[in-house]
């Protein structure tokens, strides 16, 4: 049940805070590829649009829902966040052009949320620039 509750926790963390790759090209395309991938669990994708000090979380996460006791689990997980919901309603660039952030309005499982996601620029390229919570 905690790897559950450590599920949704990444996904509402990804949806709000949602590596860019495969036409992201601003902060708000890297933020809105972060969430799609990650809604649909596929956190391989998600991984490539988060700064490479996070990576090795998403690396535990992933290991973590590749066990077969995990997998009724994800199907709950699954049901929980079919409904879910992000809008990015706004992004700010700094003025040296090296770090942005994007601010996110998410409903997820009946609660609305806004928060705001900070990107760095990492060989050229936008990513996500925030610790993902796995849980215990």
């Amino acid at each position: 049940m905690k790897l559950l509750k450590s599920l949704i926790l990444v996904v509402a963390a990804g949806l709000v805070i949602t590596a860019c790759g495969g036409g992201a090209s601003t902060p708000s395309d890297v933020v809105k590829k972060f969430n799609e991938a990650t809604l649909k669990l596929d956190l391989k994708e998600a991984k490539k649009y988060v700064a490479k000090a996070h990576y090795e979380d998403i690396d535990k996460l992933i290991a973590k829902i590749e066990t077969p006791e995990v997998q009724p689990m994800l199907e709950v997980f699954k049901a929980s966040v079919k409904d879910a919901k992000f809008e990015i309603i706004g992004e700010e660039i700094a003025e040296d052009g090296n770090t942005a952030t994007v601010k996110v309005k998410v409903s997820v499982m009946g609660q609305e949320n806004e928060e705001d996601t900070p990107l760095i620029k990492e060989d050229g390229q936008w990513k996500i620039d925030k610790k993902i919570d796995i849980g215990k």
